[in-house]
């Protein structure tokens, strides 16, 4: 198992233009394909999962089944991750030895959450570059979308703003991005955003 260090920091969309010349004047290049990603996150009935990326409690974890190139989750396509963090770091265990179509009705069991069932579907635009040994991506055109009985027929809520993502192995480089970073640095998480976006804490305050 393998820590990475990650930032994950809020950009107003007017200043996209802006940043990709400054990861261009500091010497970043792009080394993948923009691409399609596609995320429906998994959470139990409490939506715990939500409440303590809100809270900041650690251990915590992120469960999604994530799909690139297309909106659409097929089985040849999409990847089951758990994200945790925790106070040594944040690691990801991934697999594609799942069944689609079962854990999208049924749910998955969690030793932490119990009984985690579709709660949100998040799609976005993602642009990969490297910079300073630091891969970054910038995340545009965010989507969300309720997943209501297992659906998704709810209407699309759209983000306005740009995510930028900082994940390295590096303390050094990360620290050193961090100074340099010339925009206004927001915590966001988008699953939280998405949550409450869509949901409007109806369902937490109906627990």
């Amino acid at each position: 198992m393998s820590f990475r260090l990650e930032e994950k920091l809020l950009v107003n969309k007017n200043k996209l233009f802006e940043l990709i010349e400054w990861i261009i004047a500091n010497e970043g290049y792009k080394i993948f394909p923009d691409r399609v990603v596609s995320s429906t996150y998994f959470d139990n009935k409490y939506l715990q999962s939500y409440i303590d990326s809100e809270e900041g409690i650690v251990p915590r974890k992120k469960i999604r089944v994530r799909s690139y190139s297309k909106e659409a989750h097929e089985q040849s396509n999409s990847t089951l991750e758990i994200k945790t963090s925790s106070v040594e770091g944040r690691y990801k265990i991934s697999s594609k030895n799942f069944k689609l179509s079962t854990i999208m009705k049924n749910g998955i069991f969690d030793k932490s959450y119990g009984i985690c069932k579709p709660s949100l579907r998040v799609t976005y635009n993602r642009m990969y570059f490297l910079i300073k040994n630091v891969r970054l991506t910038i995340d545009t055109n965010i989507r969300y979308q309720d997943v209501e009985k297992f659906s998704l027929h709810s209407i699309s809520r759209v983000d306005q703003n740009v995510i930028v993502e900082l994940k390295t192995s590096s303390l050094e480089n990360l620290d050193y991005l961090m100074r340099e970073f010339p925009f206004q640095r927001t915590r966001f998480s988008k699953y939280s955003n998405g949550i409450n976006i869509c949901k409007r804490n109806s369902s937490i305050n109906n627990i």
